[in-house]
């Protein structure tokens, strides 16, 4: 329940951004998980927001707030990317947690491959900033997408979120293999 309380307060934080430019809605599946995020950013600013949520169903849940800034300079670069951080919760079994992950995102568009790009995202939160049961936590993507239509790429990729649990220095894998997805610009 409070995964779920986190994840509205995000989504309500990123609709209620005044003069928002549009975001994208980003959903993947996999066997056993399935992954849902929505993306919002602020005009003319750099400033982008998130709200997602990840669920397996032997491994628990995992809910993610994000604030980032993205490159602003190069419009038609074929690199895009965005730094910044993520408020992590999770509830997993026995344990739970939270913890506050810096890292990034990217999107590289291949050149004389029309449509084809990687794509993926990174963060870390050591000790310091992990709280419950947490004694670090990794979650990341890599990702090759291909756009179906100027505003929707499909993709495949591969997911890591993983929790190192403080009392007993194990690493719990939240998620961990391939998923399929669709990412939809608005």
């Amino acid at each position: 329940m409070k995964i779920l309380k986190l994840v509205c307060s995000g989504l309500f934080l990123a609709s209620s951004m005044s003069a928002v430019a549009g975001g994208s809605l980003d959903i993947s599946l996999a066997s056993d998980a399935a992954r849902f995020e929505y993306d919002a950013a602020k005009v003319g600013s750099g400033l982008h927001v998130s709200a997602s949520i990840q669920h397996h169903e032997k491994n628990g849940d995992l809910a993610a707030l994000g604030l980032h800034v993205v490159n602003m300079r190069e419009p038609n670069s074929p690199l895009y990317l965005g730094i910044g951080g993520k408020f992590f919760g999770y509830v997993s079994g026995d344990y739970d947690g939270t913890a506050l992950g810096l890292g990034g995102f990217f999107r590289y568009n291949i050149p004389k491959t029309k449509g084809l790009s990687l794509a993926g995202y990174g963060y870390y939160a050591p000790s310091v900033v992990s709280f419950g049961d947490t004694q670090n936590l990794i979650d990341s993507d890599i990702r090759v997408q291909y756009a179906l239509l100027p505003t929707a790429r499909v993709y495949m990729g591969y997911r890591l979120s993983q929790v190192e649990i403080e009392q007993t220095k194990k690493n719990n894998k939240l998620e961990q293999g391939i998923h399929f997805g669709l990412k939809v610009d608005f």
